[in-house]
C-alpha cells in the first residue's frame, strides 16, 4: 500500500520555486550581499599580447591612488588549480598565454579607486609567436603553449601529451575499420567547423574572498553552480584541508557550464589572502567587458568524418577526427573532449570504429563546460554529414537514419549496450509534425522554403565517482527543509526536488524549502552539470526522503500502538484510519512524542540519502572499450521548418518541433521550459554565434554588440516540445537527464534545413546571415559546398596528419 498521497508529486504540473522572488527582485544574488565598510574591491590588470615574456610590471604609480590598499602580482600568489588537469595560475607568472589573461590585481577601498589603479598599472612584454590555429598546434609542435605540461598533476583518465599542445587526447578502437573501408560501397569524408561560442548568462561573474586572520579559514561568495567541486579545486591548488574552507553559493543568473569548477575565485584569494589584506572580505566583480575574455568558452572545433557504407546503406566503419581548440587550459576543457569521443558515433550502431578527440593548447581564453558538454560538437558535425552521406547514395536521410539507428541493446561505441529508449517513435512524430517529407511554399514573398532533421544524444559527462548526498529535515510545524547542494540556476532542480520529496513524505510541495548551497551546511555533492542532478542528486534525495518518512511512521506507530503499515501521509496529514486517527505533522516531530510507557521518544526527523553510480568504468586509454562507460545515455529528434531570402540571407525559422525521451517527467513544467530554452539556445548558436580574433589574438566580438545572441524576438513562433518516457532502470522514478540535450542539435538541423533549401551545403557554423549569402552566391557560380576557416586553417587541416606512438 502507497503511504502516501500528495497532489503535487513527481508527474504533476506546479509552480516552480523561486519564481516569486525572482520576479519580485527580493532574490539576493551575489553581488547584492552586504559586507560594510570593511570591504575591499579588486579590479584584474590584463594582458595585451597573446604570448609573451613579462618583462615588467610597474604598479608605483597605482599605490598613490587614493584608496589602492595593494597590488598583487602572480609571483606573489604562486599556485596552480584545475578540476582535471592543473594547468591554471589566477595570475601570468613569467609568461602571459592570451589576450586578456590576468597579470596583476589591484586591491582598493571602493570600485572606483580600484578600476584607477589598474589603469595606472603598467607592463611590457617581449612578446612570442602565438598560435591560434587548433590544427596547426595539434601538429606542429614549433609553438608550444604549456611547454611545463610534464610538471602539470592531473587525474588518471586524462591523457596530456608534453612536448605537444594536446591536453587530453581520448581515442576509440573497435573492429578493423581499414578493412571495413576497403570493402565498403560507398565511402564519404566530410568535415565541419565551429568557433568559440560564449555562454551569454545574464549575470556576470562575482565573487567575495575573506580569510580568518587567526585561524586561516576561508570562507568564499561566489557566482558558483559546484560549490563542492569548488572547494575541492581550491584545496588543493592551495593544499589547504576542506575543513578549512567554505563556499557560499548564492542564487545565480545562469550558468550553462560557464559557472562550473573554478573561474574567477582564485583571483579573488590572491587579493583576500596576501598578508597586507587578510582579514577583510575582498570582492572581485567582473565587468560584462571582461566576462567573454576571463570565463568559459565552448571549445571551437574541427570535425573530420569518414563513413564506410555497404550496398544496402549500412554504416560499416567510421573514422573520426575531432580537434577541440580549449585555448590557454584543458583543466576543464578536457572532460568535453571525452564526452564527445564515447559518443563519436552518435545515435548509430557502427561495428568499426576509429576515433580520436583531441584537447588542443592554443593562445586565446580557456574552452571548458557548456551546455551539451562536447555533444553540440559531435552533433553538429555527424548529423551534418549523415545528411550528406544519405544524399550522396540516394537514400532518404531519415530512412538512413532509422536503417542504422541504436537500438537498445546494440553496442555503443565504447562497446556498453545501449539503454532503452523510443527514438523510433520520436522520429516519427517529429518527421509527421513538421510534415517533413512535404514540399511546401514559402509563405514569404521571394523567400526559399526548406526543412531539416537531425538527432540528439548524450550520456551525463561525469567521472565514474560522481558521488550525492541529501538531507531532508521534517521541521516541528509540518514544514520541510531539504539540504542538497544542486545549484538551481534556473533550470528548476528545487522545484524536481520539493515534487519528489512530496511524493515521498505526502506533505505538498508548498511546505517545502531547498535553500541554496553551502558547503558549511549541505552534504556533500559532486557538481550541478551534465544533466545529472534530478538524476544523481535525485536518487540522494529520494533516499532521504524515505528515510524520513520511515521515521516518522516508526514514532506515531509507537505513538499510537499501530503497525507502521497502517499509517499514512496524505496532504502533510498523519492518519491511520484503523484506529480513526488523524492528527497534522506538529511540533512532536521535534521534540519528542510522549509514549504510552511514559517516556519520550523522538526528537527531530532528519533522514539522510546518499548515492554513486555503482557500476561505471573508465574506457580503457588504448581502445576506449568499456563495459559500461557512463550511466545512460538520452536520446531525442529536432525538425525544423526555415524560410531564407536569397536577396540578403536573411533566414527565418517557421516551426520547430523537437522530443526526447525523459524516461519520466519528474516536473513537466520544467522539462518543457528546458526542451524549449535549449532549442532556442541551440537555434541561436547555429544562426548567429562566434567568438572572433584578430591576427593577434585580440577578441573581436567582447559584447553583445558584437556577439550576436538569439532575443525573445527570435525564438520560434511555433515551438513544439513534447517528450516520451521510457524508464531508466537505475534512476529514482526512471527518470534521465534532459536539461542540455534540446542544445544539442537544432544546429545541425538548421544547416540540414538550409541545404534543403538552397541546394548548397555549408560547412562552417555560424549559419548567419553573410555566410548564408555567401553560399547563395556561391550557388551560382555552380559550387555544391561552402567551407570558410579563418586565417590559415584550412590548409594546415588539409596537411594535417597526426600519428601517435
Amino acid at each position: 500500500m502507497k503511504q502516501t498521497v500528495t497532489r503535487s508529486g513527481v508527474g504533476t504540473w506546479t509552480e516552480r520555486k523561486y519564481d516569486v522572488e525572482k520576479a519580485a527582485g527580493t532574490l539576493a544574488f551575489t553581488d547584492d550581499l552586504r559586507f560594510g565598510p570593511e570591504l575591499l574591491h579588486a579590479r584584474a590588470v590584463r594582458s595585451t599580447v597573446a604570448h609573451g615574456e613579462i618583462l615588467s610590471i610597474d604598479f608605483s604609480e597605482a599605490l598613490k591612488v587614493k584608496g589602492v590598499v595593494k597590488v598583487v602580482t602572480g609571483k606573489d600568489f604562486v599556485h596552480r588549480f584545475g578540476l582535471y588537469l592543473q594547468d591554471r595560475t589566477p595570475m601570468a607568472i613569467g609568461k602571459v598565454r592570451y589576450v586578456g589573461e590576468p597579470v596583476a590585481l589591484v586591491i582598493a577601498e571602493s570600485e572606483e579607486a580600484a578600476e584607477e589603479g589598474m589603469l595606472k598599472v603598467t607592463a611590457k612584454f617581449r612578446e612570442l609567436p602565438p598560435i591560434f590555429d587548433p590544427v596547426k598546434a595539434a601538429t606542429d609542435n614549433s609553438v608550444l603553449v604549456h611547454p611545463e605540461l610534464e610538471t602539470y598533476d592531473h587525474v588518471d583518465f586524462i591523457t596530456p601529451f608534453p612536448g605537444t599542445n594536446i591536453g587530453n587526447w581520448f581515442r576509440i578502437r573497435r573492429g578493423d575499420v581499414d578493412k571495413a573501408f576497403s570493402e565498403a560501397e560507398y565511402i564519404v569524408e566530410e568535415a565541419v567547423n565551429c568557433p568559440q561560442i560564449a555562454h551569454g548568462f545574464l549575470e556576470p561573474h562575482c565573487c567575495i574572498c575573506r580569510e580568518d586572520p587567526a585561524t586561516g579559514d576561508l570562507t568564499i561568495w561566489s557566482t558558483a553552480q559546484s560549490a563542492f567541486a569548488l572547494r575541492d579545486i581550491v584545496a588543493k591548488g592551495l593544499k589547504y584541508p576542506l575543513s578549512k574552507i567554505r563556499v557560499i553559493a548564492p542564487p545565480i543568473g545562469g550558468g550553462f557550464g560557464g559557472k562550473a569548477g573554478m573561474t574567477v575565485e582564485a583571483l579573488c584569494l590572491a587579493g583576500a589572502m596576501n598578508p597586507d589584506v587578510r582579514g577583510r572580505p575582498v570582492k572581485l566583480y567582473i565587468p560584462r567587458e571582461e566576462v567573454l575574455l576571463t570565463s568559459w568558452v565552448r571549445q571551437a572545433y574541427v570535425a573530420k568524418i569518414k563513413l564506410g557504407i555497404d550496398g544496402e546503406g549500412k554504416i560499416t566503419a567510421i573514422r573520426n577526427t575531432f580537434y577541440f581548440d580549449t585555448g590557454i587550459s584543458a583543466e576543464y576543457g578536457a572532460n568535453p573532449v571525452r564526452s564527445a569521443g564515447y559518443s563519436s558515433t552518435g545515435c548509430y550502431y557502427i561495428p568499426n570504429v576509429w576515433t580520436d578527440s583531441y584537447a588542443v593548447y592554443t593562445n586565446k581564453p580557456f574552452g571548458g563546460a557548456y551546455r551539451g558538454f562536447g555533444l553540440p560538437e559531435l552533433m553538429g558535425a555527424m548529423e551534418v554529414v549523415i545528411d550528406i552521406a544519405a544524399r550522396k547514395i540516394g537514400m532518404d536521410p531519415i530512412e538512413f537514419r532509422l536503417k542504422n539507428i541504436l537500438k537498445p541493446g546494440l553496442p555503443t561505441c565504447t562497446g556498453m549496450p545501449m539503454n532503452n529508449h523510443a527514438l523510433d517513435t520520436i522520429v516519427g512524430k517529429v518527421v509527421d509534425r513538421i510534415r517533413l517529407n512535404e514540399k511546401e511554399p514559402a509563405s514569404r514573398k521571394g523567400w526559399v522554403r526548406g526543412k531539416g532533421f537531425a538527432l540528439a544524444l548524450k550520456a551525463p559527462a561525469m567521472p565514474a565517482d560522481a558521488a550525492s548526498s541529501a538531507i531532508v529535515k521534517i521541521l516541528g510545524d509540518g514544514t520541510v527543509e531539504v539540504l542538497a547542494a544542486t545549484m538551481d540556476m534556473g533550470q528548476g532542480a528545487y522545484t524536481a526536488y520539493s515534487q519528489m520529496v512530496s511524493e515521498e513524505l505526502g506533505i505538498p510541495i508548498e511546505k517545502i524549502r531547498c535553500p541554496y548551497p553551502d558547503t558549511q551546511s549541505h552534504p556533500y555533492d559532486w557538481q550541478t552539470v551534465a544533466s545529472r542532478s534530478c538524476w544523481s542528486m535525485g536518487m540522494a534525495v529520494k533516499r532521504a526522503a524515505a528515510d524520513a518518512r520511515q521515521k516518522l511512521l516508526a514514532l506515531y506507530a509507537e505513538y499510537w500502538q499501530v503497525e507502521p503499515e497502517s499509517i499514512t501521509i496524505e496532504h502533510g496529514i498523519v492518519k491511520c484510519r484503523k484506529k480513526g486517527k488523524a492528527e497534522p505533522i506538529d511540533e512532536h516531530i521535534q521534540s519528542g512524542f510522549p509514549m504510552p510507557d511514559g517516556n519520550c521518544k523522538g526528537g527531530p526527523v532528519i533522514g539522510t540519502g546518499s548515492f554513486v553510480p555503482p557500476d561505471v568504468i573508465y574506457p580503457d586509454p588504448e581502445t576506449g572499450q568499456s563495459p559500461k562507460s557512463v550511466v545512460h545515455f538520452t536520446v531525442g529528434a529536432v525538425g525544423i521548418d526555415v524560410e531564407v531570402d536569397p536577396a540578403t540571407g536573411a533566414v527565418e525559422v517557421n516551426k520547430v518541433s523537437a522530443g526526447y525521451d525523459v524516461g519520466k517527467a519528474i516536473s513537466p513544467v520544467n522539462v518543457k521550459g528546458q526542451i524549449e530554452g535549449g532549442t532556442v539556445q541551440g537555434i541561436s548558436a547555429g544562426l548567429m554565434e562566434g567568438m572572433y580574433y584578430d591576427e593577434r589574438g585580440r577578441l573581436l566580438t567582447p559584447d553583445f554588440t558584437d556577439y550576436k545572441i538569439a532575443t525573445a524576438l527570435d525564438v520560434p513562433p511555433d515551438l513544439d516540445a513534447f517528450w516520451e518516457e521510457t524508464p531508466e532502470e537505475l534512476s529514482p522514478y526512471g527518470n534521465r537527464g534532459v536539461g542540455e540535450h534540446s542544445m544539442i542539435s537544432p544546429a545541425p538541423a538548421m544547416d540540414n534545413a538550409l541545404f534543403d533549401a538552397l541546394g548548397i551545403r555549408i560547412h562552417s557554423y555560424p549559419l548567419n546571415r553573410e555566410r548564408v549569402y555567401k553560399a547563395i552566391q556561391a550557388k551560382k557560380k555552380g559550387e555544391t559546398d561552402l567551407w570558410e576557416y579563418p586565417y590559415a586553417l584550412e590548409q594546415s587541416y588539409k596537411n594535417a596528419i597526426k600519428e601517435w606512438k
